[in-house]
């Protein structure tokens, strides 16, 4: 009995091993893609790969692959039969198979106009997918501007706090101190209202992030970038036919030309063609007819003139707006250009973090050896705060412009700004 309770117990312990390693194994292979960055470059990329939005837009691409396909489909046969009974011993009874043949280019046509709905996908495709990295890009910029804004804030409450902790600790305050003291309450809940708007956007962001890249907060913020030091020139040249806003129109205009050569195909009848078979029975004796079924509506009602005037505005409006979006895609990326250029240079001459925090670090430490008054190091924090809110806002400018300059050049799906 001692022995069986033994086996016993080794097979309830092999077997819950088996299942813990069971489990481990299926665990294992149910997160095959689990990101794991190191770095922001790391963590965009699979972002990327993770994006609600370029997943579905990728999806909606490979239904619109399907469409040529459903154009080249040939119209299966129809069979036509019919039995006539006379009396019981006189029947007749006729058959036909019949193919449908769609005169006139309809096919052609039909394929045409897919292969523009298509490339219109395609195109739509590539812009939303890149526009959804820009934003990624954006918010991720964002997130690590309001982690310096938040600290500048925090720092500034803290200052605040200490200076009106030592106007309380005296026994007795001047007049110039009491005012001291309220201008410096005043200033610290102005700066804490300041610090509760930025976590609350802080926690937005990343709460977007996080559902729509399906990655932990924890992740993202550990991961963040820094700010844009290195700014990439811009180039002059420009691929205005190659950027996704020209090959929607184009693929616009390509559907339309479809459209109307279908509208014009219309014009023509089907024919139904196959052969037929008739067999008569008239009491024991049986003769059979072969032959040719022919089928075809007669254009005597209609030559589908409004269609085919419809197909042709349709096509004039589609040959104008393929002019005008390389015109207005030309123009849009100079001015991002000039914006990008001009927003760059500011950039590049502003002070950095560093040399603003040391000088009002040193206005501090003036204040409290009585060399400054309490005006100028309010002051100071104020212009500290705005000076980085507006450079990151800035540097946000910058990417923006950036990122749409290479969208237009069709040169974003590889870049990492």
């Amino acid at each position: 009995m001692k022995g069986h309770s033994t086996l016993k117990a080794n097979l309830i312990k092999a077997g819950g091993i088996s299942l813990l390693l069971f489990v481990s194994v299926g665990q294992g292979f149910a997160q095959p893609n689990a990101c794991q960055p190191k770095g922001y470059e790391e963590l965009l990329r699979c972002a990327i790969r993770q994006s609600s939005e370029m997943q579905i837009a990728d999806q909606q691409l490979k239904a619109a692959g399907n469409l040529e396909g459903i154009a080249r489909q040939w119209i299966n046969p129809e069979l036509e039969a019919e039995s006539v009974q006379k009396n019981s011993d006189k029947s007749e009874t006729t058959a036909a198979l019949l193919f449908n043949i769609r005169l006139g280019g309809k096919r052609g046509a039909a394929i045409q106009e897919a292969q523009g709905e298509f490339q219109k996908a395609q195109a739509e495709r590539d812009l939303s997918s890149s526009q959804a990295k820009l934003d990624l890009i954006l918010k991720l910029y964002r997130l690590n501007h309001l982690k310096h804004e938040i600290k500048i804030e925090e720092e500034s409450v803290s200052t605040f706090s200490k200076i009106i902790g030592q106007y309380r600790g005296k026994a007795a305050l001047s007049p110039e101190q009491e005012v001291s003291l309220a201008v410096f309450r005043m200033a610290t809940s102005d700066h804490q209202l300041n610090l509760v708007k930025l976590k609350s956007e802080k926690e937005k962001l990343l709460q977007e992030l996080s559902s729509s890249t399906s990655l932990s907060k924890e992740l993202i913020l550990s991961n963040l970038p820094d700010h844009k030091v290195n700014w990439p020139e811009i180039s002059s040249k420009a691929q205005i036919e190659s950027s996704p806003h020209a090959r929607f129109a184009a693929g616009e205009l390509l559907s339309a030309k479809g459209q109307k050569e279908k509208a014009d195909a219309e014009a023509w009848p089907d024919l139904k063609v196959g052969p037929a078979i008739k067999i008569q029975k008239d009491g024991g004796a049986s003769e059979n007819f072969y032959g040719l079924s022919l089928s075809m509506p007669l254009p005597v009602f209609s030559l589908n003139g409004a269609g085919r005037t419809y197909g042709s505005q349709k096509l004039v409006g589609a040959e104008m707006n393929h002019s005008l979006t390389s015109r207005k895609v030309s123009g849009l990326r100079e001015q991002l250009a000039e914006k990008y250029r001009a927003t760059v240079s500011i950039l590049k001459a502003s002070i950095t973090d560093k040399s603003a925090e040391e000088k009002h670090e040193r206005i501090e430490r003036h204040f409290f050896r009585g060399l400054v008054s309490s005006s100028l190091v309010i002051e100071a924090h104020r212009q500290l705060i705005e000076l980085e809110e507006k450079r990151n806002e800035s540097e946000r400018d910058a990417l923006e412009a950036l990122g749409a300059i290479l969208i237009i050049d069709n040169q974003f799906s590889e870049v990492i700004l």
